[in-house]
């Protein structure tokens, strides 16, 4: 039996102009995404332009959600960094509020790390954080890190901390790794960070999806992990599925980030959500740019499918 499971969205993170986080839109954000059928919110993540921040402002966040009534047992918030004094820091922070989760990078600056090095963070992290009670969620995102979560690693820190590590987000894109830590590691929560192979993880024994992509179309995700395993029920669940896919395709031929916060910019008529952090570079006039309009018509026939389920 998983620990923890379902489907998170990893939140974008709103801006103002100044470049500080707009807090009554990251509110508002936050509130629509559960309102689109969530279990839980992964913010600070690398689709919260999480390592732009510093840890204050990420600190500073969490406790504005929490006070204005974004219950903490639906965070999963993301706490690495490369500073292990900060990674320390940030996870001590989010377990005083009782989130859910933190979601763990490993340290991403030097490559060619060995594992030892890897699992030696990780201890010196979770034992100075010193919380019994505090589940840990790593994070696979070679792509980003250069440094992968082995097997091993993952091998020797449930042997050390079976009560706090629980689960990986796999950002790698690879499904035959993801299955074969699923069969692998018994209970093990494996969440896809890939929209479109979070079905097929999930019919194996994964424990649901944090993608970027559920900031646009959560709520078509998460109907199809919920009702999976009564597909042959639903006359339309491969057209699901379909569209999934093509807004998949879609987000990921351009930086998803810039993409996904001008659509918003449009369908909410606020400027300000066109705004990112450097390096990332915005879309200059997003009404009119081609692929923020096939994103925008991809969308509207969310509501029209799930309506004949």
């Amino acid at each position: 039996m998983h620990k923890i499971s379902g489907v998170f969205s990893a939140a974008l993170t709103p801006l103002k102009s100044d470049l500080s986080i707009n807090k009554d839109l990251y509110l508002r954000h936050c509130q629509y995404l559960m309102r689109e059928g969530h279990d839980g919110l992964a913010i600070f993540g690398t689709t919260g332009e999480a390592n732009s921040f510093s840890v204050q402002e990420k600190k500073d966040h969490i406790d504005f959600l929490i006070s204005n009534r974004i219950d903490p047992k639906i965070l999963m918030p993301g706490t690495g960094s490369s500073s292990l004094k900060e990674a320390i820091d940030m996870t001590k922070h989010a377990a005083s509020h009782k989130v859910r989760a933190v979601l763990l990078l490993p340290p991403f600056y030097y490559k060619n790390v060995t594992d030892e090095g890897v699992i030696n963070y990780y201890r010196h992290l979770i034992e100075n954080v010193g919380d019994s009670e505090l589940h840990y969620v790593l994070y696979h995102i070679p792509q980003n890190t250069y440094v992968p979560i082995s097997f091993k690693t993952i091998e020797t820190l449930l042997k050390l901390y079976p009560n706090n590590i629980v689960g990986l987000k796999d950002s790698s894109g690879d499904g035959d790794r993801m299955m074969k830590i699923i069969k692998y590691f018994n209970n093990f929560s494996v969440f896809c960070g890939h929209d479109s192979l979070a079905l097929s993880i999930s019919k194996r024994g994964g424990a649901g999806a944090i993608t970027a992509g559920t900031n646009v179309c959560g709520k078509l995700l998460s109907f199809i992990l919920k009702n999976h395993k009564n597909e042959s029920s639903i006359k339309n669940f491969t057209d699901l599925q379909n569209l999934l896919q093509q807004i998949r395709q879609v987000i990921t031929s351009h930086e998803p980030i810039s993409l996904m916060k001008a659509y918003f910019s449009i369908i909410d008529n606020i400027p300000d959500w066109n705004i990112v952090l450097p390096p990332l570079k915005n879309i200059e006039d997003p009404a009119s740019q081609k692929l923020v309009l096939i994103l925008k018509e991809l969308i509207k026939k969310i509501d029209p499918l799930l309506a004949n389920t």
